[in-house]
């Protein structure tokens, strides 16, 4: 039941405590769902109260895009917004840092901004203590439109928005947990979901999985995960974690975890996959192993979990979620190292392919099967302090491209590739089944350090980005690949994407409105 180009990377799965022996279910008979997953319980608006969409990290979004000719807007928050959220009364809040000098490059403590859903303009904000990888990536908005955020201090956030007296927004924080006798010295929360219990789920850079309920104050569960597997340390968690009923997936440097509660409500491995991670870092990842939050799809919602390794030949992986027994494994991307991996479209990403993004899971378009769609990251230069050591070779092109793979509970089939330099994480809409991001120009930029733009070259060799001309909005047939959307809505470096996070919430005339931040800018394109 193992579709290859090649044959699979050896892999090593431990079955332990509560290892679930169940059988692989062919799905070739059942239709997926329309759409994406159903809402969380306490969890806000579908789509757009999560980093990834819904908690299964299926990064797709019900309802549609902009659509062409879409006005831009933007406003200027003082700082790059790594992640927004748009809550249930239209409101968007994003998670933001600024920036302090270029020796060495530094990040402020991060705020959380109140955004004007009209005009993009701040309307207040909240700075909260600093903590790692940019002050805070990882949020979610839940039910009460409340930004739970944990902070440098290991304390979990509740930030919320009201109207004051003189009719000024205000933001309002309540700190609804105290995670610090549940963390080490120099440890820090990487991932936040939301249970479908109403507790809240955490996972920290050195591997420690936790669940808290917020009120309670002997309700935390903790896990670590290395320790309680007798595994060397150290294994770091760069991203995030994705959870389902009962349980959830996290991805360290070394591989990946399924994690259950037992009844009452302690945590156990279920299994463990380990992955080849390669020599070394690559260029576009932010640490040694892989970048890929674990991706939750299928009849159930969770009946599959896919992600990528890191070795030099990144692979795609998807595995019955209840074994962690591979269903299909082959090339993650379609590259000219490799001619063979070629769709029918004879489409070829130039050069290596790696992924620092989820990859999406969206059903497919006959409604038999499902679309997992895989973006290039390979050569991406982030800020230094984002990454976690030296990459090997230190600098890369970059590249960009997708790549898509049809699942049909069975096989897997490559079905397209593209180009598009797709330079932060794509999300796609169920309703027009197009991915939307922002893009740079076809051609990679000369080599680093070799812009003419005053002042571009000093940016880029800070590890600010590597575009330094036009930046547009783009949106890919998510069946064919073809890009059916490009239109210029800034300039690099001020716009250089970052691979940030945006969103696509319900706008006017029946389109949607796509909030996507830059190093410089909040973008909103819509009507």
């Amino acid at each position: 039941m193992v579709s290859t180009d090649r044959p699979a990377r050896r892999t090593r799965t431990l079955g332990l405590a509560a290892a679930a022996a169940a059988a692989v279910t062919a799905a070739a008979g059942l239709a997926p769902a329309a759409g994406a997953a159903p809402s969380t319980p306490g969890l806000g608006p579908l789509g757009t109260a999560t980093v990834h969409g819904d908690i299964y990290s299926t990064d797709t979004i019900p309802g549609v895009g902009p659509g062409a000719g879409a006005p831009v807007r933007s406003s200027i928050p003082g700082g790059t917004c790594s992640s927004v959220f748009v809550g249930s009364d239209g409101m968007p809040l994003a998670l933001c840092t600024a920036y302090l000098g270029t020796d060495p490059l530094e990040t402020t403590p991060p705020t959380v901004q109140l955004l004007d859903p009209d005009t993009a303009e701040v309307l207040t904000k909240i700075q909260l203590p600093k903590g790692a990888l940019l002050g805070g990536v990882y949020g979610y908005l839940d039910d009460r439109d409340r930004v739970l955020i944990v902070d440098g201090e290991h304390r979990l956030h509740a930030i919320g928005h009201e109207r004051g007296e003189g009719g000024a927004w205000e933001l309002t924080d309540e700190v609804v947990f105290d995670l610090s006798p549940l963390i080490g010295d120099g440890d820090f929360v990487t991932g936040l979901a939301p249970g479908t219990d109403g507790t809240v789920w955490f996972v920290t850079v050195d591997g420690i999985v936790g669940t808290v309920t917020e009120g309670q104050a002997d309700s935390a569960q903790v896990l670590d995960l290395p320790r309680a597997n007798g595994r060397p340390a150290p294994e770091r968690v760069s991203n995030g974690i994705t959870v389902r009923e009962g349980g959830a997936s996290v991805m360290t440097s070394h591989a990946l975890y399924e994690v259950a509660q037992g009844p009452d409500g302690a945590l156990e491995t279920v299994w463990l996959r380990e992955y080849e991670r390669g020599p070394a870092r690559h260029p576009g990842m932010l640490s040694h192993g892989s970048g890929s939050t674990p991706t939750y799809f299928g009849p159930g919602k969770d009946d599959y979990v896919a992600f990528l390794d890191s070795a030099d030949r990144s692979t795609l992986f998807v595995l019955d979620r209840a074994s962690g027994e591979p269903v299909c494994t082959m090339d993650a991307f379609a590259t000219t190292d490799h001619p063979g991996t070629a769709a029918s479209d004879g489409v070829l990403i130039d050069g290596p392919a790696q992924s620092e993004n989820s990859p999406i899971a969206l059903p497919a378009d006959d409604g038999r099967g499902w679309s997992i769609i895989m973006v290039n990251t390979y050569g991406f230069e982030y800020m230094p302090m984002a990454v976690d050591g030296d990459a090997v070779p230190a600098q890369a092109p970059y590249r960009g491209g997708m790549s898509a793979v049809t699942f049909d509970g069975a096989d897997c089939t490559r079905s397209w590739t593209n180009t598009t330099r797709t330079a932060t994480l794509p999300k796609a809409t169920t309703g027009d089944r197009l991915i939307h991001g922002l893009a740079y120009a076809d051609d990679p930029a000369a080599e680093l350090g070799s812009a003419e733009v005053p002042g571009v070259a000093e940016t880029l060799a800070t590890g600010w980005g590597q575009s330094a001309g036009p930046v547009y909005y783009s949106a890919i047939d998510a069946d064919t690949g073809a890009e059916v959307v490009r239109e210029k809505v800034g300039d690099g470096p001020v716009d250089e994407p970052m691979e940030l996070t945006g969103t696509i919430a319900p706008g006017a005339h029946g389109q949607g409105v796509y909030w996507q931040g830059t190093v410089g800018r909040m973008l909103r394109i819509g009507h």
